[in-house]
């Protein structure tokens, strides 16, 4: 299992499995996401990305992930979603920022490309159409939920801003895409120096930014 040093000798643990990307800390982290299991805002021990055939299951998302994590003896609260785009879309991108880290996961599908706004094709009596962007930004910083809430509004204005670039559709409106019908964010904050700010005029807003679109682009190439 790899390692990475975060700061002042903490640690992130990631590992890949057959159907999972873990992420997994050496104490619990404030959390902001909106995955289905333990989404909103957490304070959490490790995070999950699964894999899934995109078939439609009766097993509600939070049941099948909880499921999982348990299985794998990952005691504490998981903060889980899921996706079923290529395990081999998986891209990683860290930098420092000053003393402080800032480092991205992120896997890619494209089958459920949607724009906002389009019409909508999902009555809730099965599962959506398969195909996801996750992303999972983890960072030693020590911020607030406003800054997470920001820090969030960047990522996705980034995504829409790399999708658009490379030409990305809907299939249902032919419009530039601006994500998937089922994207999933994960913020993962640390105990470090704190920032208040994560807007576009910021350093934090602006690395944060270049690593989601420097993965992305990486990784739709792939796809």
């Amino acid at each position: 299992m790899l390692e990475l040093d975060d700061l002042g000798g903490a640690a992130i643990r990631p590992s890949m499995g057959e159907r999972h990307l873990y992420l997994g800390f050496d104490r619990p982290r404030p959390c902001l996401s909106s995955a289905p299991l333990n989404g909103g805002f957490q304070v959490v021990d490790q995070v999950l990305n699964l894999h899934v055939s995109g078939q439609p299951v009766a097993e509600a998302p939070d049941v099948s992930l909880q499921a999982y994590a348990t299985a794998a003896g990952w005691p504490g609260t998981t903060v889980g979603m899921m996706t079923a785009a290529r395990p081999d879309s998986l891209r990683h991108r860290h930098c420092r920022y000053h003393r402080e880290s800032l480092a991205l996961w992120l896997t890619c599908g494209l089958d459920n490309a949607r724009r906002a706004g389009d019409p909508h094709d999902w009555q809730g009596e099965l599962a959506p159409p398969p195909g996801t962007i996750n992303t999972v930004l983890v960072t030693s910083l020590t911020l607030s939920p406003a800054t997470m809430v920001e820090l969030m509004m960047v990522l996705t204005e980034a995504k829409c801003a790399t999708l658009q670039k490379l030409g990305i559709t809907s299939p249902v409106s032919g419009l530039l895409a601006t994500g998937t019908g089922t994207d999933a964010t994960v913020i993962v904050a640390g105990h470090g120096g704190e920032e208040r700010w994560a807007g576009k005029h910021t350093l934090l807003g602006e690395r944060s930014a270049q690593l989601m679109m420097a993965a992305l682009e990486a990784s739709i190439s792939n796809c």
